[in-house]
């Protein structure tokens, strides 16, 4: 009995038996202790067992006493709000607010900002209310994403609510399109207060926004922070009464009602009779002028900065245990499939009309009255409107093995696909594709991932090059050619391949208006192109003709040329043939005859081979067919990630668990 009570069996089990409720309460209460009983029986046989009975059981004897006695669990609350920093709890859920933005400046940079936080114990439910992420891809080229809630079921599950995103280009559009350089803080010189992307964000954010934002950040664009005074800065609530709990409810309703979200949906509520899809297409087309990130917070912390927190010796211990790694991320991957509610992505057709004048129509336009008309047709189609891409009821998950010899495999599932056509000024919305579904995998080599460089293929030789080169010309057939020369390439390049495979399912839906843009496109192009190869062949011809051409006197050299025609001809011919010219002037008249002829050729090689009501009936074709058509269309291939970065990070010691 006195080793019973000493090693902890006993106290849990009093504990159980007098508690006024009880956690597990759809279970009996002497199924329960005789389980417990059992298990400490059995852990008696042994002095090892029984300590790590002891080790486990006197923690359980503080959650118990916590989660089933409320009179400890509230003095326990009052004890962890004067210790934990002014930590405060809501019945058994943490509220945090006014927390610090990371600013993500590795490989892409950006800005994320989570406006509240909820973490229930009793649930292990983790809350994100008011999601942001503003993205720089490249210095034209800005994402932004907004949702209104992730809810993370720790080993469970992961639900994310709808997701909006907009693709920004161009310096009106972008919210970091403008940036200054970065001021040094001088205090500290690895945190740096107004960096570029935080001036960016606070400057672009709407004023009066919501009161959240004045509340929360005191108005001002945010600043870098270390980590402990991060820690300091963090608001936290304690609806311990009823007054407190209101205070709660009422900081969750202004996140909810002071989200860009909430915003535009109130904005088309009252017009909008449409159905769910359009609707979301809607709001997407409206977030398009939201700044990306329009919720900053007061105060930043960068990830390099939380790369730094640990001491370099523990993170070169680590980077000598890729194993740990790898039987963290397992049960993490498997416990933990994601649900997307929906993703819609929209862009701005305006920005789409400059990208194509910019790499596509250039100068042509103003120089070809058939390529004038197109490009007027085709900007026409985008210029006053936005194009948007909805997935519905998103699936994805990710399995991580165990042992390095396998992949990582990803898979991604979507319901519905949609493409809508959008006119937010008079909040026009049409539907342009219609697709019964998509599937998609990522199968990525486990050596990739963080401290896995000793299992990265050994960098190719001479001789692994001479090998691989004769196994291409000896291959039997063509395609063994083509994928022993693929091989070659990669080795010599130093590239390892990660396998990607999109399948989307028919039938398929395809807008007559989407049809009559492409098959203008289509014809642009092609028209564009044969545009160019005829200058640059008569600009050859013109060349060869100058450098072979015989020598005139200066002043027939000098004297205006006009061009040469049937009657211009046989008007001068008399007077050609007492010049002695007779010669050039049928040269000319020859090459007037060739250009003109070449102009009518090429006028009615493009009627006929690049006929766009040809293209569209063509394709409208094509698009009945797959109306009616069952099964997949895909691709499957591989992507080529260069293993030069990766062998960088290699280090000299040796792998304690590889």
């Amino acid at each position: 009995m006195k080793w019973w009570f000493l090693y902890g069996a006993g106290i849990e089990s009093l504990l159980v038996v007098c508690a006024p409720s009880r956690i597990f309460a759809h279970v009996p209460l002497w199924t329960l202790l005789a389980t417990f009983n059992l298990v400490y029986a059995v852990s008696s046989t042994s002095w090892l067992l029984h300590a790590l009975f002891a080790a486990a059981c006197y923690p359980l004897i503080l959650f118990t006493a916590l989660f089933e006695y409320p009179v400890l669990s509230a003095q326990a609350r009052k004890w962890l709000r004067k210790g934990l920093l002014g930590l405060h709890f809501t019945k058994d859920t943490i509220a945090l607010f006014n927390l610090p933005a990371l600013e993500i400046d590795t490989d892409v940079s950006g800005l994320f900002v989570v406006r509240g936080l909820s973490i229930s114990f009793s649930s292990l439910r983790i809350v994100a209310h008011g999601v942001e992420l503003g993205l720089l891809l490249t210095n034209d080229i800005e994402l932004a994403l907004y949702t209104d809630e992730v809810d993370i079921r720790l080993f469970r599950r992961i639900d994310i609510g709808e997701v909006f995103g907009s693709i920004k280009g161009g310096k009106d559009e972008m919210t970091f399109g403008d940036m200054e350089a970065s001021k040094t803080d001088d205090n500290d010189s690895m945190f740096q207060a107004d960096t570029a992307f935080l001036q960016a964000a606070g400057h672009r954010s709407r004023p009066n926004l919501s009161q959240m934002k004045s509340h929360m950040t005191g108005g001002s664009y945010m600043r870098d922070s270390s980590v402990k005074q991060t820690l300091n800065d963090v608001t936290t609530v304690n609806p311990a009464d009823a007054k407190a709990d209101e205070q709660y409810e009422d900081m969750l309703k202004q996140i909810r009602t002071g989200s860009a979200i909430y915003e535009a949906r109130q904005h088309i509520q009252n017009t909008w009779t449409g159905s769910d899809n359009d609707e979301r297409a809607l709001v997407c087309a409206h977030l398009q002028k939201v700044p990306s990130v329009p919720h900053p917070a007061s105060q930043s912390i960068r990830v390099t900065t939380l790369q730094q927190i640990s001491p370099p010796w523990l993170r070169r211990f680590l980077h000598r245990l890729p194993f740990l790694l790898r039987l963290l991320l397992m049960p993490l991957s498997h416990l933990h499939p994601i649900r997307i509610s929906s993703i819609c992505i929209a862009g701005s057709g305006g920005w789409m009309t400059n990208v194509l004048q910019e790499h596509l129509f250039k100068h042509h336009g103003s120089e070809d009255s058939q390529i004038r008309k197109l490009q007027q047709k085709v900007s026409s189609y985008l210029a006053s409107a936005n194009l948007c891409l909805q997935l519905t009821e998103v699936d994805a998950i990710g399995q991580v093995p165990l042992s390095a010899a396998f992949d990582i495999n990803n898979y991604l599932q979507f319901n519905d696909i949609n493409a809508h056509r959008i006119e937010p000024d008079t909040d026009t919305v049409e539907s342009i594709i219609r697709l019964g579904g998509a599937d998609a995998s990522v199968s990525v080599p486990s050596f990739l991932l963080p401290h896995h460089e000793h299992l990265l293929p050994a960098r190719p030789d001479m001789r692994d090059l001479q090998d691989q080169q004769e196994e291409a010309d000896l291959a039997d057939g063509k395609p063994k050619t083509v994928q022993a020369e693929k091989e070659l390439k990669k080795m010599k390049q130093d590239e390892v391949d990660i396998h990607i495979s999109v399948h989307v399912r028919l039938p398929a839906w395809f807008d007559q208006s989407l049809l009559n843009f492409i098959a203008a496109l289509v014809k642009a192009s092609k028209v564009i192109d044969m545009e160019t190869a005829s200058k640059d062949e008569e600009a050859e011809l013109e060349t060869d003709s100058k450098s072979a051409a015989t020598s005139s006197s200066n002043e027939d050299a000098a004297a205006p040329r006009t061009p040469t025609t049937f009657k211009s001809f046989a008007s001068g011919l008399r007077q050609d043939m007492k010049d002695g010219r007779t010669g050039e002037s049928l040269k000319d008249l020859a090459r007037e005859l060739r250009h003109t002829t070449k102009e009518g050729m090429k006028k009615a090689a493009v009627q006929g081979l690049v006929n766009d009501g040809w293209i569209a009936k063509m394709v409208g074709k094509i698009a009945a067919k797959l109306e009616q058509a069952q099964g997949d269309v895909g691709y499957s291939g591989p992507l080529s990630i260069p293993l030069e970065p990766y062998r960088l990070l290699a280090e000299p010691a040796s792998k304690l668990l590889p």
